[in-house]
């Protein structure tokens, strides 16, 4: 019951994301969903002009901005398909707040950067932390933005170091096995309520790590031991998950952290749950 009212809250978030007014509810719905059906429509036929598999295009978007056509992030990232002004300029897009431009400009970006990178996860990589940065990644070693190993394990379900092969495509999973694209996307702000759009991201540059492991599965469980152990500390905080670097090698761990704006409140978040005896460390996020 709790997963069904969480879905129908997400739903209705998303509603209002789409920029509708909220004095006439139905009409609100109606504009909601005929934006959807268009945005869904647009993804299936530029994904198919420019050789890419719908799903990942969908999932994409969906993670840019959760279909919202005037999401900005606060880095500046504009539109439904968040471009930079100044990558939207060199792509020769007017305007990225209109989806009948932005969409097919970013499938057509996509589309580019798997034939340069030689696979999907790259060009995902390379989406979200530009194409210079990916670039030294691949040619130098070292680390991605932990961003982006979260941004592309949500849209190829593996971690973008598995792609650092350029012959390894990974396998693109359907958005619902069950059912067809068209009805699949038109369900995303249900089937995909769990992710974070990257419009609403605003990472704090400190975090309180209490918990790690190369598993993400793994990372969680020791999370949920910890807050199930001390809940009047850690009930009031949302973790963060995320892969971060390490000193060997490229593939890094999950680690799960407690955001927070400062040093000093990082430190004083850890001091408390080594007071009652929990183990954390407190490290700077960027």
């Amino acid at each position: 019951m709790r997963r069904l009212l969480k879905a129908a809250l997400i739903l209705l978030c998303w509603l209002g994301c789409a920029g509708q007014a909220l004095a006439d509810p139905p009409q609100s719905r109606s504009a909601a969903k005929r934006l959807i059906n268009r945005v869904c429509d647009l993804i299936e036929t530029e994904a198919g002009k420019n050789g890419l598999p719908q799903d990942f295009f969908a999932r994409l978007i969906w993670k840019e901005s959760r279909f919202d056509p005037n999401a900005v992030s606060p880095v500046g990232a504009e539109g439904i398909a968040q471009f930079m002004p100044g990558t939207a300029k060199l792509r020769g897009l007017a305007d990225p707040f209109d989806i009948e431009q932005a969409i097919p400009a970013s499938a057509k970006y996509l589309a580019e950067m798997k034939v340069g990178y030689g696979n999907l996860g790259l060009a995902a990589a390379a989406y979200n932390a530009g194409e210079n940065r990916v670039s030294r990644w691949l040619d130098l070693g070292g680390f991605l933005p932990m961003e982006t190993e979260s941004y592309v394990f949500d849209i190829m379900g593996e971690p973008v170091d598995k792609f650092s092969d350029t012959a390894y495509g990974g396998t693109i999973q359907p958005l619902d096995p069950k059912t067809s694209f068209a009805v699949a996307c038109r369900r995303l702000p249900v089937i995909m309520s769990e992710t974070v759009a990257m419009a609403s991201i605003n990472v704090k540059p400190w975090g309180v790590q209490v918990a790690g492991n190369f598993r993400r599965s793994a990372a969680i469980g020791q999370w949920l031991r910890v807050r199930g152990r001390f809940p009047a500390l850690l009930a009031s905080h949302d973790p963060v998950v995320s892969r971060v670097r390490t000193p060997i090698g490229r593939r890094g761990i999950y680690a799960v952290r407690i955001g927070a704006d400062s040093r000093a409140e990082a430190d004083g978040i850890c001091g408390k749950l080594h007071s009652v005896g929990g183990a954390c460390v407190v490290m700077r996020n960027r």
